[in-house]
């Protein structure tokens, strides 16, 4: 059983004193009625904001790290407004479908993204946001994500509710991953540059003349 909702995010944890954002899972409350999905989920991430940022707006690469994302990528953009059209396939037990959604979306930077499908294929209406707020704990970050769709009647229902409310825990789990893992590439290489710097030629004809002046 299993379906991951589109890259486009609440119920808030509090932080337990000693916790560190490592051993933060997502949050998810959800509800299911009648093809109607309605749920809010968050994670927090001690992560620069601009990163965050990155993530969840690197539309084009969203299949390379969540699995269900097949097909993702920007049709158009005119300032902070995009129209994106993505497919993300789910699928209950023998039976899968991949999903088609053109969303209207605008951004503000480093602050939220408010997503509306316009194509209503699979939907009656899809909607929701991501959004990121500074950590009431004065660490980190918050990141949310809320989304309220309808399913058309005439779509198969096999968007089961334990598949729906497990596919969008996973969702904020796989980007929390991509940023965690983001940031560990940005450190590293920041280390190498540092390193290659103090062995540069330059730094060490630099060193060389202060030791004769010593």
């Amino acid at each position: 059983l299993n379906l991951r909702l589109i890259l486009l995010g609440a119920m808030c944890a509090a932080l337990s004193c000693g916790a560190s954002f490592a051993d933060e899972d997502p949050t998810l409350s959800f509800y299911e009625g009648f093809g109607h999905y309605k749920l809010e989920g968050s994670f927090f991430v001690d992560s620069d904001q601009q990163l965050i940022w990155d993530v969840l707006t690197d539309y084009q690469h969203i299949p390379d790290f969540v699995g269900s994302m097949k097909v993702s990528h920007v049709d158009s953009r005119f300032g902070d407004d995009l129209v994106l059209h993505q497919e993300p396939e789910g699928g209950f037990l023998f039976f899968t479908k991949r999903l088609h959604l053109t969303l209207s979306v605008h951004e503000t930077p480093k602050s939220s993204i408010v997503f509306q499908d316009t194509s209503h294929q699979d939907f009656e209406f899809y909607q929701g946001s991501w959004q990121i707020q500074p950590a009431e704990s004065g660490e980190g970050f918050e990141v949310i994500y809320d989304l309220d769709a309808q399913q058309n009647f005439s779509a198969p229902a096999f968007l089961a509710s334990d598949a729906v409310s497990g596919g969008a825990r996973d969702l904020l789990k796989k980007v929390r991953e991509e940023i965690l893992k983001r940031k560990e590439l940005a450190k590293k290489k920041t280390e190498e540059e540092a390193v290659q710097l103090t062995r540069s030629p330059k730094t060490i004809a630099s060193g060389r003349v202060e030791e004769e002046n010593n």
